[in-house]
């Protein structure tokens, strides 16, 4: 994956949000199946036995025991149980979205992979499980749920090899989103307009606008200030750049520097300094 395509999608799964709406252990009889279902939302399916069929488009799967099934939104889907078989799977229905994007329509990531440590896999999808339909009891379950969502995608991702960029319209979007990114990173101290950023792509202004927040999560202006601030850390923590020059090299004051600045860290530039140092001679 080119570098600014990986800043792109790096840009996108920081303002990921995700919502789960069904957990739960499930025993698939002989009699059990879902045929042809579109929904709107992902399914993961964790199976703890051989016996099931899984049709993902026109992809047939027959998964086996410690594997993680991956079912994203907006695809026909069929699940069933093979004849005379019995099987027990975790599911998790959820969305992982930034602005009006699915995280897995973007991605061309296998369907199913192996799970290194099935113990532990089976665990943390019964943890999983617990908190989420213990959320209107503890305040952090629900917190918790997700997070250990985040913990089961993460692993799916790494079994499943090197992510690439599903080559479809959202691909598209992500292609034309990276030329401005790469745009942006040359001219971070500049005035950059809404217009300019359209005409790069030869996208209306109204457009590019829904295009760029699907595929990053937020808007232009916010997406440039993000970027101002990382350049900002960096030189704070590795360079002996003064305040002010950082403040010129992107187009600002140094009054607004500084206040980004502490918005953004919640520290002043010179505490972010110092602490950043005093880090770096403790290793």
């Amino acid at each position: 994956m080119l570098s600014v395509q990986r800043e792109a999608l790096g840009s996108y799964i920081s303002n990921l949000q995700m919502h789960i709406s069904e957990a739960a252990f499930f025993t698939c009889t002989s009699s059990w199946y879902h045929m042809d279902v579109l929904s709107d939302f992902n399914r993961l399916y964790y199976f703890l036995g051989d016996g099931g069929h899984v049709r993902i488009g026109d992809e047939e799967l027959y998964p086996n025991r410690g594997q993680l099934v991956i079912l994203p939104a907006g695809t026909m889907l069929s699940v069933r149980t093979l004849e005379d078989r019995i099987f027990s799977k975790f599911y998790c229905h959820f969305n992982a979205k930034a602005g009006d994007q699915e995280l897995f329509q973007l991605l061309d990531a296998p369907s199913c992979v192996d799970v290194p440590d099935q113990a532990a896999t089976s665990e943390r999808f019964g943890e999983l499980v617990r908190h989420y339909h213990n959320r209107e009891n503890g305040l952090t379950s629900m917190l918790r749920a997700k997070l250990l969502l985040q913990e089961t995608l993460c692993e799916f991702l790494e079994q499943g090899g090197e992510v690439r960029l599903r080559q479809s319209e959202a691909g598209g979007s992500l292609d034309k989103v990276s030329q401005v990114l790469a745009y942006l990173d040359h001219h971070l101290a500049d005035d950059v307009r809404l217009d300019q950023l359209a005409e790069l792509v030869h996208f209306h202004p109204n457009y590019f606008i829904r295009v760029f927040k699907s595929v990053t999560g937020c808007s232009p202006i916010q997406y440039l200030n993000q970027r101002r601030m990382e350049k900002a850390k960096q030189w704070m923590q590795s360079t002996d750049m003064s305040v002010s020059e950082a403040a010129e090299r992107i187009g600002s004051s140094l009054y607004q520097f500084s206040k980004m600045f502490k918005q953004h860290t919640g520290v002043s530039s010179s505490d972010y300094r110092k602490v950043m140092r005093e880090q770096s001679q403790q290793l």
